[in-house]
């Protein structure tokens, strides 16, 4: 505390009861702001000789964002990004000191449409968690808030509402495969689309290196039967945002289809963006490979680079956007590839493997409690899998290998990663289950800090 002025040293003489986050020591006016904690309960203290403490409820977030406009989050634009998603409300302190090293725009609130509903929170809640992190931990830098996969007008117009700054539009549920249709439903698109989007397509060719991309008759076809709703519903979303709120950081996601996206596909997402003024900053490509959820890339690594080597081409001639990576947990073998082709403007997005470290907490804590969520997660496996990209088989699971003993050993079980990771949802719906999991991370929010900054620092060490 050697920093702080003489007066707050006299702090703790007068308010034994109470410790004091020296890093979030600000002064408003003539006053003085800072968090302390007594017990578990933080407050936010306020005065100069005498303080109040106030609970941290909503008025207190929105009365410290006013004073300190850098706790609001803010749009990034086209510098380097990392997502740090959190599901609990409890990691954005770790990821900050993960951080600090790393020169790069955080998301400190980022969380799924999907991740809301399993986990119960609010869009209000997500963000006043990173909103008081940033407080507490001296934060000042400036943060986004990413409400991530997005798929309907409904969850669009409650984040802006909330105050989210950056919007990932997934239109996977109107992205078709040709393959898949009859030649009615073909034919039905065709009709509608084929004749807008001729006098801009038919007959163009790009030359990328050596390659060359041509919209023939054929390709342009199964280019707009397989995106052009897609492209409708991020032009809807777009217009809805550019009526409500501004600025904003805008993604278009694509990464959710089954299907790769290839050098022509890339070249018209794009250029129909453009064509209707939609101003993107990053685009999220469906690569080759797997990017299951909670380990490392599954797949070709010289594929891959090859692929991400023509998609850099196509952005040097169409750019500036950021190319975004999701599913960009734990996908150590990837990202030196990922940052030496893309070098700057990209965008990865992480948010389970805080969770899994999450769990470890609670092995190391509590295991018994931990293998009860284990058990838990297994038992309603195929209800949690059902959206998630994953190929983990519960009957692998060698239970003889489970022990207190080697919590890090379970950790590193492909298996049990995955069941942990997209388990969450069966812990978050049993109250009791819910209540002794926060009561455990609180109890040992420092170590939980700690376990994140060294994870999320490798992470971030592999794309810098």
């Amino acid at each position: 505390m050697s920093n702080i002025p003489f007066q707050l040293k006299k702090f703790k003489e007068r308010y034994p009861q109470f410790y004091l986050y020296s890093s979030s020591v600000n002064r408003i006016k003539d006053k003085w702001c800072f968090m302390v904690r007594k017990g578990a309960e933080r407050f936010v203290a306020v005065g100069k000789e005498e303080f109040t403490f106030h609970p941290l409820k909503q008025e207190t977030i929105e009365l410290l964002c006013e004073s300190l406009p850098f706790l609001r989050p803010r749009a990034c634009g086209l510098k380097n990004s990392f997502g740090f998603g959190d599901r609990i409300g409890l990691a954005t302190e770790g990821h900050i000191k993960a951080l600090r090293e790393y020169d790069f725009f955080p998301v400190f609130a980022q969380q799924s449409v999907r991740e809301l509903e399993r986990t119960g929170r609010s869009l209000k809640e997500v963000l006043n968690s990173a909103i008081v992190a940033c407080f507490q931990e001296g934060y000042s830098k400036g943060f986004g808030a990413d409400i991530d996969h997005l798929k309907d007008l409904s969850h669009l117009k409650a984040a802006i509402k909330a105050g989210f700054t950056f919007f990932t539009i997934d239109p996977s549920d109107a992205i078709r495969e040709p393959s898949k249709m009859n030649d009615r439903e073909k034919k039905s698109i065709l009709d509608r689309n084929f004749r807008k989007y001729e006098k801009f397509y038919l007959g163009r060719a790009y030359r990328i290196e050596k390659d060359r991309f041509e919209f023939t008759q054929e390709t342009l076809s199964n280019l707009i039967i397989t995106y052009a709703e897609a492209i409708d519903f991020v032009e809807t979303c777009y217009s809805l945002l550019k009526e409500r709120t501004s600025p904003f950081d805008f993604e278009v996601s694509v990464d959710e289809s089954s299907l790769p996206t290839t050098p022509l596909a890339h070249i018209f997402i794009v250029e129909e963006l453009r064509r209707r003024k939609i101003n993107f900053q990053s685009l999220a490509l469906k690569f080759p490979g797997r990017f299951e959820k909670a380990i490392d890339y599954r797949g070709d690594l010289k594929e891959f680079e090859e692929s991400l080597i023509i998609h850099q081409k196509i952005r040097e001639q169409l750019s500036p956007y950021k190319i975004s990576l999701h599913s960009g947990s734990d996908k150590f073998k990837v990202y030196p590839i990922f940052k030496n082709i893309f070098g700057e403007k990209f965008h990865v997005k992480t948010s389970g493997t805080s969770w899994v470290e999450a769990m470890k907490v609670i092995a190391d804590s509590d295991f018994d409690f931990f293998l009860k969520i284990l058990k838990l997660a297994i038992e309603e496996f195929e209800k949690n899998s059902a959206s998630y990209e994953i190929s983990a088989s519960p009957e692998s699971i060698k239970w003889e290998d489970v022990h207190r003993e080697d919590i890090e050993g379970i950790f590193d079980d492909p298996n049990i990663r995955q069941i942990i990771h997209i388990g969450y949802g069966s812990l978050f719906s049993e109250v009791n289950l819910r209540e002794k999991f926060y009561e455990i991370l609180i109890r040992n929010r420092g170590r939980y800090g700690r376990l994140l900054e060294r994870h999320l620092s490798r992470h971030l060490e592999l794309l810098s």
